[in-house]
C-alpha cells in the first residue's frame, strides 16, 4: 500500500467515519501544508496539524498558529495493522520533508490509545485533564 495526501474532496469521504474526532470541520483539516490528512488506500486515515506548541485540548489543537510541531490528532484504519504502518510510514514521510521537527500525539485518554503509541514506540510526553501527548522520537 502506498501513503497518500487527501484533498478536500477526499478527506470529505475519508472523515465521515473518524472515531476520534469526527466534530472537526473537513475544510480545517486540509490547509496548504499547514494541517495534512494521508491515507492508505482508503483504509487507513492520520490527520496532522502543523502547530507552534504541544496542544493539550481540542481548542488549543484548532487555534494554535503554524509551527515546527507535526501533530497527529487522529488515526483510524479498518484493518488491523494499518494503523501501526500509517502512523510509522507519516512520521518516516514527515522527517523528510520537514526538518526539526517533533513528532507528537493529541490522543483520547483511552487506554486503547495509550497501548497503541506505546506499542509502536512511541513516549508519554504528558498527561492531560482529557487527553495524553506522546511523542515519536
Amino acid at each position: 500500500m502506498i501513503l497518500e495526501k487527501a484533498g478536500l474532496e477526499l478527506t470529505k469521504r475519508l472523515c465521515e467515519d473518524d472515531p476520534v474526532r469526527k466534530e472537526i470541520p473537513y475544510e480545517w483539516r486540509v490547509n496548504n501544508g499547514l494541517r495534512e490528512v494521508f491515507h492508505l488506500e482508503e483504509k487507513a486515515v492520520i490527520c496532522v496539524a502543523h502547530l507552534s506548541e504541544i496542544p493539550r485540548t481540542e481548542e488549543e489543537l484548532l487555534t494554535l498558529p503554524w509551527g515546527s510541531f507535526s501533530v497527529f490528532y487522529t488515526v483510524w484504519s479498518k484493518e488491523k495493522g494499518l494503523g501501526r504502518q500509517i502512523v510509522l510510514e507519516t512520521w518516516n514521510l514527515l522527517k523528510l520533508q520537514h526538518t526539526n521537527n517533533r513528532y507528537v500525539t493529541l490522543s483520547p485518554k483511552t487506554e486503547m490509545a495509550m497501548n497503541f503509541h506505546l506499542k509502536n514506540g512511541a513516549i508519554l510526553l504528558q498527561s492531560n485533564e482529557k487527553t495524553n501527548n506522546f511523542e515519536y522520537i
